[in-house]
């Protein structure tokens, strides 16, 4: 929760979405897999990954979209990052592809 502070100065509900999609994220590392044997992550899904993160979170930052479709996007990050980790590369791209058809940030002024 600590990027929550940084990213959200005041400590908004708005902003707790990006900070539990972050936090969530980092649950979900090799490492965090249990015993397994280390895998490899492809680089089209870390590429992919980036983006779809970066979209998220400024989607967040934003409040451009409703947190349910945010919650959404972020599980459904979860299940590209654990394709691409069982091999299904080509399921996870798609599955990334999906999410990063929410759009760009609107711009707010």
């Amino acid at each position: 929760m600590f990027v929550m502070l940084i990213t959200c100065p005041g400590f908004r509900k708005r902003c707790a979405l990006p900070a539990l999609v972050f936090s969530a994220s980092l649950a979900l590392t090799p490492s965090a897999m249990g015993q397994r044997q280390a895998v490899q992550f492809a680089r089209e899904c870390a590429v992919k990954e980036i983006a779809v993160l970066t979209l998220i979170e400024d989607h967040g930052a934003a409040d451009d979209l409703p947190p349910g479709r945010l919650g959404e996007a972020g599980l459904m990050m979860f299940r590209a990052r654990w394709a691409c980790y069982e091999g299904h590369v080509s399921e996870a791209l798609a599955l990334y592809d999906s999410i990063l058809a929410l759009g760009p940030v609107a711009n707010k002024q």
